[in-house]
């Protein structure tokens, strides 16, 4: 999921650099939060144990 949200920051600052409207960035954003929500929500309710056991 990392990977995810820094290839995101990423292409949006690529874009930010060549100048591209606004909107383009705002849509990376968007895309990339929306990705990141949705991985963390499979991640929390999947069946995996990833608690801690003492």
């Amino acid at each position: 999921m990392d990977t995810l949200i820094f290839g995101g920051l990423l292409a949006a600052l690529v874009v930010l650099y060549q100048d591209r409207p606004r909107k383009i960035i705002l849509t990376i954003w968007w895309v990339v939060l929306l990705a990141t929500i949705g991985l963390l929500s499979h991640h929390i309710t999947s069946s995996l144990k990833l608690g801690l056991s003492y």
